[in-house]
């Protein structure tokens, strides 16, 4: 039996069937043939044809300026499909804003193409080939994704632009909520598409190209050629991805402006009631036997942030007290002995050094590896308490993705309201891939949602 609109989809999303496959259902096939199909071929075909050394010789000259000549020699050593995308990408640059060298006169590429000399184009495919030139390539953050039909993106310097809805198929299978990629948006009738290249950026390669960019943007602002450094800036950070070790970022505690170093103190507890007890009588701890306790301070900017968070253990008798930073454990260390020696014995204390964690995230060979043996529903269960600590305030909390606004400033516009979707979004995407890889129930973010009163 056919769904009804509200009824859950039957592919498993877990969304309504209206907001889910009946819309890829209705959506009108897509033709077969385009006005602008062909063009980027027929100008390859014609520019290689008549001028192949100088297309290599340009093409050559754009990747020696996009990376250092002993990482570029690295490029060889990639998977055909990664040399193809090069291939893609830095030709379509060429295309919308290269030069060549035409019997010894440099010739702008889209210039050349598009001029009396070029080759004969019908109509829609001169147009796409004008929209090359015009439009710059410029990096977004994707905020929502529907597998199959269309992606919601943002840019990610402008932060007042309205939302773009982009048509595409194929690309939108591999992006979540949360990823940044580069890209030229193009007209097609009333809807906007790829050009064709593209530039996915991971998580980590990602932040830094926005804060590269950031920085471009504000030194060099008041040049006319911005949006060419800031193309170049984009493709230059795509290509180190594959060929340069990424730099393992320098984590720093936003309260105290410390370096993050974890601290994880071990104790086998003696007496629960007499820790609760001992607990309960702190005015700045918030917490039960359940769920765990948060020692809680207000800062000098009006927010209420943990200093140390005590976890139950992972065996029956043990609790682990958590800190951010080396300070707050050595003065918690104190704090807590005083309130609770009674009541403990202090095991072993463990610290880590978030940089090497990130340096060896997903060497293990098994996924998951290291999570504790415990029931699915229970360590969900866990999971859900330890997110909504760590969310209690999020909705008033400023955020740099949000240029340092809190959700509820954010969403005042229309702009900002569409990034705070994509951060929620993100989040949900995040554990969704977490739970799965850990094998237990996802957890929700509905909470978050209803917090700030925002509808998918």
């Amino acid at each position: 039996m056919k769904p009804s609109r509200n009824d859950p989809c039957p592919c498993g999303s877990g969304k309504k069937y209206k907001q889910c496959c009946l819309r890829e259902n209705d959506a009108p096939a897509v033709e077969e043939s385009r006005e602008h199909d062909g063009a980027v071929s027929r100008a390859i075909d014609w520019l290689v044809t008549r001028h192949r050394k100088a297309m290599r010789t340009a093409f050559d000259g754009l990747l020696d300026s996009l990376l250092m000549k002993e990482f570029a020699g690295k490029l060889g050593r990639l998977d055909d499909e990664t040399l193809n995308a090069v291939q893609i990408n830095l030709t379509e640059w060429l295309l919308a804003e290269g030069e060549i060298l035409v019997k010894g006169v440099h010739r702008r590429v889209p210039d050349y193409l598009l001029g009396p000399e070029g080759p004969l184009l019908a109509v829609g495919q001169r147009d796409w080939l004008q929209q090359l030139a015009q439009r710059p390539l410029r990096l977004y953050d994707v905020t929502d994704v529907v597998a199959g039909m269309q992606m919601t993106l943002c840019d990610v310097l402008d932060r007042e632009a309205a939302p773009v809805v982009v048509r595409e198929r194929s690309g939108t299978c591999a992006l979540a909520p949360g990823a940044h990629i580069g890209c030229r948006l193009m007209r097609v009738r009333e809807h906007f598409e790829l050009s064709g290249a593209v530039y996915s950026f991971s998580m980590l390669a990602g932040q830094a190209v926005v804060d590269r960019l950031r920085a471009t943007a504000e030194e060099f602002g008041h040049l006319p050629d911005l949006a060419n450094t800031l193309g170049m800036t984009i493709m230059s950070a795509w290509l180190q991805q594959f060929v340069v070790p990424p730099p393992m970022p320098t984590l720093m505690d936003a309260h105290s402006g410390e370096f993050m170093l974890l601290v994880t103190d071990h104790y086998r507890v003696i007496d629960w009631q007499g820790l609760a007890n001992a607990l309960a009588h702190c005015p700045d701890v918030q917490g039960d036997l359940q769920h765990g306790w948060n020692r809680l301070i207000e800062c000098e900017d009006g927010q209420t942030r943990s200093i140390a968070t005590i976890n139950l253990g992972k065996r029956q008798d043990k609790i682990e007290v958590f800190y951010k930073t080396q300070t707050d454990a050595d003065k918690g260390r104190a704090w807590f002995d005083a309130l609770a020696s009674a009541a403990v014995t202090f095991v072993a204390r463990e610290m880590s050094d978030p940089k090497g964690l990130m340096a060896h995230a997903g060497k293990s060979p098994v996924a998951g590896a290291g999570m504790p043996d415990l029931d699915p529903q229970m360590l969900a269960q866990a999971f859900e308490g330890a997110i909504r600590r760590a969310y209690a305030n999020w909705a008033d909390e400023p955020i740099p993705a949000l240029n340092n606004k809190t959700p509820r400033q954010a969403m005042l516009t229309p702009a900002g309201l569409e990034r705070v979707k994509g951060l929620l979004r993100s989040y949900e995407a995040g554990e969704a891939a977490q739970a799965s890889q850990q094998g237990r129930p996802q957890v929700s973010y509905n909470f978050l949602w209803a917090t700030i009163g925002v509808t998918r």
